[in-house]
């Protein structure tokens, strides 16, 4: 058996090696230089090569590289590695497609866009790691904003940015106004889980009714609401409405209610107390069409859906009402705004 291939450092030298553990470089290199140190501490090769799954060959030729050439022998040669089947140009018709087309793509399918359009074959699980490096795997949402009037939606804007200004000044109280809606099952969605499992989430027997919810927010003081089993009716708006319009009075304050153009906002009953409410000092504000990003408390539901009820499975309509009392007043700890739930009479559930 011939000598044991062994590396001697000095003081300078093992401390350049240690450093590369928090320097910017490829994992390759922090490896190897790790191998060299600990070959350098004692270790054999056959020790390196099982503690880094290498073979005895590969611990070899680190150290022998070491040995010729000191820490360039770390990094590897220009050139090494198989060519890249693809160009930069392909990877930016994708991106165009990702940001252009009114659709959203998987791996699978850029994969065969890139092979049909391009020429260019690479799996799905190879495109992934390509793109990996500024495209994402995340949900897609809705919009609206291609049926936005740009100047209604300007002028618009403007006028809330000076109610806005109003608001923080304490000339008025304002507030957003919206409804939503919530089901007893739960769209099942990502988890974390135990490797070669699956998380499920059982059904109940019945689906249940829709739960609805009637808010209005005033951020960084108050969140009033109200839940209706089913949909929220104009008696429920009208309802929460006059409540609005008798506190404006009483406070001698002018209250904004920033709404959107829904039909249960806008029907002739309601369009009857329009004075009336103007009268005691409550005026409404109506938003541009499909213009709900404007709409603060459009993010209150959708934090109160992803962060307090996802993925859980309610047993009835009630269950789901306690979560959602529970949520909304957890949303208004971590906004901190105060929460109020106004009770219907034989209008639905409170």
């Amino acid at each position: 058996m011939g000598a044991r291939l062994r590396v001697f450092l000095t003081r300078e030298q093992d401390q350049t090696l240690l450093n590369l553990r928090t320097v910017d470089v490829p994992q390759k290199v922090k490896d190897r230089a790790e191998a060299i140190r600990l070959n350098a501490h004692g270790w054999y090769v056959e020790k390196i090569a099982a503690h880094f799954d290498w073979s005895v060959q590969t611990v070899r030729e680190v150290l022998h590289k070491w040995q010729k050439l000191g820490i360039e022998g770390l990094w590897e040669l220009p050139g090494r590695g198989g060519k890249p089947k693809w160009k930069e140009e392909d990877i930016v018709l994708l991106e165009k497609c990702l940001r252009e087309e009114p659709r959203t793509y998987n791996s699978f399918q850029l994969s065969r866009k890139l092979e049909s359009e391009r020429h260019i074959k690479l799996s799905p699980d190879r495109l992934r790691r390509v793109l990996k490096k500024g495209v994402y795997w995340k949900r897609a949402k809705k919009s609206h904003k291609r049926k936005q009037d740009p100047v209604v939606r300007a002028k618009k804007q403007a006028d809330l940015d000076m109610l806005e200004l109003s608001a923080a000044t304490g000339e008025i109280d304002l507030k957003y106004l919206d409804e939503s809606g919530f089901c007893v099952w739960s769209e099942p969605g990502y988890t974390y889980y135990f490797r070669g499992e699956q998380k499920r989430l059982e059904q109940t027997k019945r689906r249940g009714r829709r739960l609805s919810i009637i808010g209005f927010l005033q951020p960084l003081i108050s969140f009033i609401y109200g839940l209706v089993i089913g949909g929220v009716s104009r008696k429920s708006y009208i309802q929460m409405m006059e409540i609005e319009a008798t506190e404006a009075q009483k406070t001698g304050r002018t209250r904004v209610i920033v709404q959107d153009n829904g039909p249960i906002h806008r029907c002739l009953e309601v369009q009857k107390l329009w004075l009336k409410w103007e009268q005691m000092g409550l005026y409404i504000f109506f938003l541009p069409a499909y213009c709900s990003e404007m709409n603060p408390i459009e993010l209150e539901w959708q934090h109160l859906k992803k962060d307090e009820l996802c993925g859980q499975i309610f047993d009835d309509e009630l269950d789901l009402a306690y979560a959602v009392i529970d949520g909304v007043k957890a949303r208004g700890e971590k906004g901190n705004h105060s929460t109020k739930r106004i009770k219907f009479g034989s209008n639905g559930s409170g």
